[in-house]
């Protein structure tokens, strides 16, 4: 057995173990829960609103239901809406730190590259507004590039040497990525920041051709007017327990938000979120069917409902900072977000499992399930670091945020592809996320099978390590 390549040794079995449990999902209920949280009844489940809590509600009762054990864990969030003017720079986003109503920013400009610790070091920012660029180097890898490009760590940074506000840069590549009309929208409604880690800096953003501007004609100082105003916001996240008979447990999650009233005095004035994020709770909750269906589970099983992913991962970064059991308990995180079930499934991609062992038990159970492993088709979108799976990695436990591949059973890539372009540039955090009959739920039954199979062959065995040089470590 000891010269078995390490997924087949975990593959054995596996599909004979997990087969009553694969049996209690069903697609007409991953249907059925999709459609009623992406009802325009729940305005779109903004974090903190009424539509949120009848999700966290409905969610709870499904997973009573089911046999789990749920409970709310209260999130203490503030939200800051803040407006100004950047001299006569426009278009302009502003960001406040919450420090009071009304005030002016004045200071020499610096330029500080991406704003990474290497760009700052010999940088003289006090008292200084800084222009950093954002993203983060070509040169580093995806993983690496993605952390380097948290804006939350760049600002701790600049507050440290001494910054008064920061100037944040666009670059063609991340306008590609995130058009200036959708950054409009992520903070229509303000920002929202937990009450624990509220923003050290004032931000704005300026869109492409505003930082070109900047960049060429390098500006010696700049005046911030900034209005702001703080309130506090209270949520929750969703988490039911599956008890093993083990301390040690396997979470799995997905985020329970969306944008609310994201378009007002539209026709559709109202961002749904069906496929970002009803399908992955939707699955979540068969996935927990499933594992109620095993006669008995060695390890106990979490299931959370995150809030606040949308407004920067709130959710998932309370958690992380106020877990309720130990990290080090914790073997595995598999989140589920944005699933778009709109081809047969035939591929999964990583998307951070390969930073772990915890890949051996994903390609164990695409081999049972006979799924192939392909390359992520998309690796300038850095997925895995913009999940809430990151918060859990940054706490030293192995995670993914799996997702299928463009490739169907047929070999061809121009469904999966097609679908995906379409979905980004029509229903992206747009108010035509809706749910659709006309989607493939069977294709949504067959991911939350494998997402499921993957978690049962976790269930035994060592916890899943860290590769070496991964950017993250066990605690």
């Amino acid at each position: 057995m000891s010269g078995l390549p390490i997924a087949l040794v975990v593959a054995a079995g596996l599909l004979a173990r997990g087969q009553v449990a694969l049996d209690a999902v069903r697609p007409q209920a991953i249907s059925a829960h999709v459609r009623f949280l992406a009802d325009d009844l729940l305005e779109g489940r903004d974090t903190g609103s009424r539509g949120e809590a009848i999700a966290q509600r409905y969610v709870a009762a499904q997973m009573q239901a089911i046999g789990l054990l749920p409970s709310l864990q209260p999130v203490h969030l503030v939200r800051v809406r803040a407006k100004g003017a950047l001299g006569d720079l426009k278009p302009v986003v502003v960001l406040g730190d919450g420090d009071g109503g009304a005030k002016q920013i004045e200071g020499p400009v610096v330029f500080a590259g991406f704003g990474l610790p290497e760009d700052v070091a010999g940088a003289d920012l006090h008292g200084a507004i800084a222009a950093v660029l954002s993203g983060a180097p070509a040169s580093l890898s995806p993983i690496e590039r993605a952390l380097a490009s948290y804006n939350e760590d760049k600002l701790a940074r600049l507050r440290a040497k001494g910054a008064i506000a920061e100037v944040v840069l666009t670059t063609p590549e991340v306008d590609r990525i995130r058009p200036w009309p959708a950054l409009e929208r992520n903070f229509a409604n303000g920002q929202v920041s937990n009450a624990d880690a509220l923003p050290p800096l004032p931000v704005v953003y300026v869109d492409l051709e505003t930082s070109q501007r900047l960049q060429r004609d390098r500006p010696a100082r700049l005046k911030l007017q900034l209005t702001q105003a703080a309130e506090k916001l209270e949520s929750a996240n969703v988490i039911g327990a599956l008890p093993g008979r083990s301390s040690e447990a396997l979470v799995y999650t997905a985020h329970l938000d969306h944008h609310g009233i994201c378009a007002p005095g539209q026709p559709d004035p109202i961002c749904n979120g069906a496929i970002d994020d009803a399908t992955g709770i939707a699955e979540m909750l068969e996935i927990a069917r499933g594992f109620a269906a095993l006669p008995e589970r060695s390890r106990t099983v979490l299931f959370i409902a995150t809030t606040g992913e949308e407004r920067g991962l709130r959710g998932a970064h309370w958690f992380a900072a106020h877990p309720t059991i130990p990290p080090s308990r914790i073997v595995a995180n598999l989140n589920l977000d944005v699933l778009l079930p709109a081809w047969p499934l035939h591929e999964l991609v990583l998307r951070g499992a390969e930073l772990s062992t915890l890949e051996d038990h994903v390609r164990a159970a695409a081999a049972e399930l006979g799924l192939v492993i392909g390359p992520d088709p998309v690796p300038e979108q850095t997925f895995f670091a913009r999940t809430d799976a990151i918060w859990f990695a940054r706490a030293g436990i192995p995670s993914a945020t799996l997702w299928q591949g463009f490739t169907d059973p047929s070999g061809s890539k121009a469904r999966g592809e097609a679908a995906f372009k379409d979905f980004r540039k029509n229903r992206y955090h747009q108010p035509g996320d809706d749910w659709s009959a006309d989607y493939d739920w069977n294709a949504a039954a067959q991911m939350a099978r494998a997402q499921l199979l993957i978690g049962i062959s976790l269930l035994d065995g060592a916890p899943p390590q860290w590769k070496p040089g991964a950017p993250f470590k066990r605690r």
